[in-house]
């Protein structure tokens, strides 16, 4: 399995080699308002300062020369290190493939919610397998100008910012920029639209507590983070689909690399019992029966389903065939895709097993509240019955921009749901 590499992502980004008024003259900062995907420039850096640095106190004016010079350093002259500070931070695996597939025992409940961000340096190895797609994830639009990869492009390629950079403390950390670059990324990650990925020790440990049996079916595949979680788990067999075709792909691939470990592994030789098994399909999950006779496969069979599924058009993946490409409507989509696999799941799965999904409201591109949470829960109170509503926990931070799971008070909800006995 080739994993990706620093030399990768230099590969996509063209570095300019400038002279400082050159570089001085076209930096310029982007307009946040721009929704036409085309990444458009407000004004120069000096008619920006002019317009926002009023204040008695606002020095930015009068260090803006020092200013450019640090970011001369960090675009130009010094650009494939602080690159690379981007890429340690985020795309890089600091130990072996062989480590993610072997998570400590025990789990991240506490009480009645799941610290989701307990071990999550396990989901690592899924943003660097899927990283130009994982990077190139959209938000709410899907000509979205402040995505992570757009914006890097256009700050390295055309030395266009985004206005927080300029904004009186991250101003500042830039001027004060030596050699080391982890606070200018920390200052531009606040500014960025970035997807998430759900941390496969928080799926493990929602399975281990809450579900039993051997056969677990994932809706989606959550850039590869679930399939990690299924193999710390009891469970013997997965079922999942993605319309992402390399997160499909990397699923395979990484089922062949965890095979390759589990035979080289002693202690997996010595005390697992059984090998575990799967089967991924490239296809949205309403179609899956239409395309793969899905349910006479497996009707019966399905011990348990987890996912966290797409957030209507909070993020915008790639591939050809995303839920909010076949309903734009919000409604439609409730009905045509989270209804119909909602449908799809009850339909496989056994008397008694269990149906859970993570997901919280969050606020729209019209800047309104959405109520997706409990409209979701609206859908499969129909075809399944209530268990219970837990939390899961994610980081301290919180805004408009976080990453969903970051979102509604850090909290997601887990609905947990059952099939009656017959």
């Amino acid at each position: 399995m080739n994993l990706h590499t620093f030399e990768d992502l230099l590969e996509t980004i063209e570095i300019q080699s400038v002279d400082y008024a050159t570089f001085r003259k076209q930096l310029g900062v982007l307009d946040i308002s721009d929704v036409t995907g085309n990444f458009c420039v407000r004004s120069d850096l000096d008619t920006f300062l002019d317009r926002v640095a009023t204040k008695d106190d606002d020095n930015r004016k009068e260090l803006v020369e020092d200013y450019c010079t640090k970011m001369y350093q960090i675009l130009v002259t010094d650009a494939k290190e602080s690159l690379r500070t981007f890429y340690s931070k985020s795309g890089q695996l600091p130990q072996p493939l062989e480590f993610y597939f072997d998570m400590p025992t025990g789990n991240c409940l506490d009480d009645e919610a799941f610290m989701g961000m307990t071990n999550s340096k396990y989901g690592r190895v899924c943003k660097n397998i899927n990283f130009d797609d994982f990077y190139n994830t959209k938000k709410l639009y899907t000509n979205d100008s402040q995505y992570v990869f757009g914006l890097i492009k256009v700050m390295y390629e055309k030395f266009h910012i985004r206005n927080s950079l300029c904004a009186p403390a991250f101003f500042d950390h830039i001027i004060h920029t030596e050699n080391d670059y982890t606070q200018f990324w920390h200052d531009f990650w606040i500014g960025a639209n970035k997807a998430s990925i759900f941390n496969p020790y928080t799926f493990k440990s929602i399975l281990d507590t809450q579900f039993t049996g051997d056969v677990l079916f994932s809706p989606c595949m959550g850039w590869n983070a679930y399939q990690l979680g299924f193999y710390n788990s009891q469970f013997k067999h997965m079922v999942s689909t993605d319309v992402i075709p390399n997160v499909v792909d990397n699923a395979n691939l990484l089922h062949t690399e965890y095979q390759d470990w589990n035979q080289k592994d002693t202690f997996q030789q010595l005390f697992v019992e059984e090998e575990k098994t799967v089967d991924y399909y490239l296809c949205p999950s309403e179609q899956l029966d239409t395309r793969h006779n899905f349910v006479e496969k497996y009707a019966g069979k399905v011990d348990a389903v987890l996912f966290c599924p797409p957030y209507f058009d909070l993020e915008i993946y790639p591939g050809d065939e995303q839920s909010t490409d076949s309903f734009p409507d919000y409604n439609d989509w409730l009905t045509g895709y989270w209804e119909e696999t909602v449908k799809l799941c009850a339909s496989v799965m056994k008397p008694g097993a269990k149906f859970g999904f993570v997901i919280s409201n969050y606020r729209n591109h019209a800047k309104v509240d959405t109520t997706i949470s409990q409209d979701m829960k609206a859908v499969v109170d129909k075809h399944l019955s209530f268990d219970k509503h837990m939390k899961v926990r994610w980081s301290g931070l919180s805004s408009s921009r976080q990453a969903h799971k970051q979102r509604d008070g850090n909290y997601e909800d887990f609905w947990l749901f059952i099939q009656e006995q017959d």
